[in-house]
């Protein structure tokens, strides 16, 4: 483990001497004021002091710190002779993590604060804050823009988290979800996306028939687009419908939207769906309504093995962050967001600048 403290004027100029000194795998364990100086106690100057450390490879002899920074006071504690435990790293994280939420808000370097009322107003979850507020402790620079560093950590942390779908594009995909988030609206876009940019052949099945309306408009949908719609309220009926459809490429099929909370939901798409044939299951789920109300919505659906997400309204809220969160929390892919009524244009692939765009967009463009 090798240590060093520097005593420093900002926060941004630390940064700067802990990534040239020890790289950017340092981690951060303490910060204070201290006043040096003076004459007679008289005149004493205030700076800040960073104690930082890197984890090395190998056992190896101290080696004096030389600082060119002027205004920098850099001093280094000798490596100890036995490799650190990670349990010792992990406590070091935890020092880390601890800078970013569990003090003052002044713990925080100015450059990153707007970062994380805008996490928090997006309805991150503190555990996400945090680890993204952390890395960007280390790449934060006085010479570099707050905001582009801001998107690029989101970025990179939407890649790490982001499932990718085994299947782009599954021959059978089932649709399911609460009510009024947009399940019929969406396949007609899905529907749309597969005829006219990669030129399959698609049938419709609705088991909707408990709203008269979900019917006509999915055949109303169907007449448009000049694709087969079937309607089925049964497992045995729906094994018919899919023996009609197998001659097209892509068979979408819309299921009611009930009360989430009901179980008899569930259990009715359980016996909806096939046991032999495994059908892609996409959850639709709308950006507008909470986060709580999602974890509990996946958690109802869980019995039912959710192949992807797909986000829905968009157009009707500012607010993203959910999307970090369940990407940090589920391993759930999510390919699709659905950003307005119209077909099929509505419709948007889910990728890391587009999400980072989405939550830090405000930032960027202030």
């Amino acid at each position: 483990m090798r240590l060093k403290t520097y005593r420093v004027a900002t926060m941004p100029e630390a940064m700067v001497l802990i990534k040239r000194d020890l790289g950017d795998d340092a981690l951060i364990l303490n910060t204070k004021k201290v006043k040096t100086g003076g004459l007679f106690g008289l005149f004493r100057k205030e700076l800040l002091e960073v104690t930082a450390a890197v984890e090395t490879a190998e056992e190896s002899a101290p080696q004096p710190a030389v600082s060119k920074a002027p205004p920098a006071e850099v001093t280094e504690t000798p490596e100890p002779q036995s490799q650190p435990t990670d349990a010792l790293m992990e406590e070091l994280k935890s020092l880390k993590r601890l800078m970013v939420h569990e003090g003052p808000e002044d713990r925080l370097p100015e450059p990153l604060r707007p970062m994380r009322r805008l996490l928090e107003k997006q309805g991150v979850d503190e555990a996400v804050q945090t680890e993204l507020l952390s890395e960007l402790l280390q790449t934060v620079e006085s010479d570099k823009p707050v905001q582009e560093a801001f998107h690029a950590e989101l970025v990179r942390f939407i890649e790490q988290h982001q499932q990718t779908v085994q299947n782009d594009s599954p021959s059978i995909a089932c649709f399911i979800g609460p009510t009024g988030v947009g399940k019929t609206t969406t396949i007609a876009k899905v529907a749309a996306e597969q005829l006219l940019e990669h030129k399959r052949t698609v049938g419709l099945i609705t088991a909707d028939t408990y709203r008269i309306a979900a019917v006509a408009q999915l055949k109303t949908y169907g007449e448009i687009l000049d694709v087969p719609v079937e309607v089925v309220e049964s497992r045995e009926q729906l094994a018919g419908a899919l023996e009609a459809l197998k001659a097209c490429d892509v068979i979408l099929i819309d299921t009611a939207g009930r009360n989430y909370q009901q179980a008899e939901y569930v259990q009715d798409l359980q016996k909806l769906l096939p046991d032999t044939q495994h059908i892609h299951t996409t959850l639709v789920l709308s950006l507008t309504a909470k986060y709580e109300d999602m974890v509990h919505i996946i958690g109802n659906f869980g019995a039912l093995s959710i192949d992807e997400l797909l986000l829905t309204k968009k157009d009707e809220t500012a607010s993203a962050g959910v999307i970090l969160n369940l990407l940090h929390h589920y391993r759930i892919p999510l390919r699709r967001i659905a950003t307005g009524q119209n077909v099929p244009d509505d419709l948007v692939a889910a990728t890391p600048s587009l999400i980072a765009d989405y939550i830090a967009g405000e930032l960027r463009h202030a």
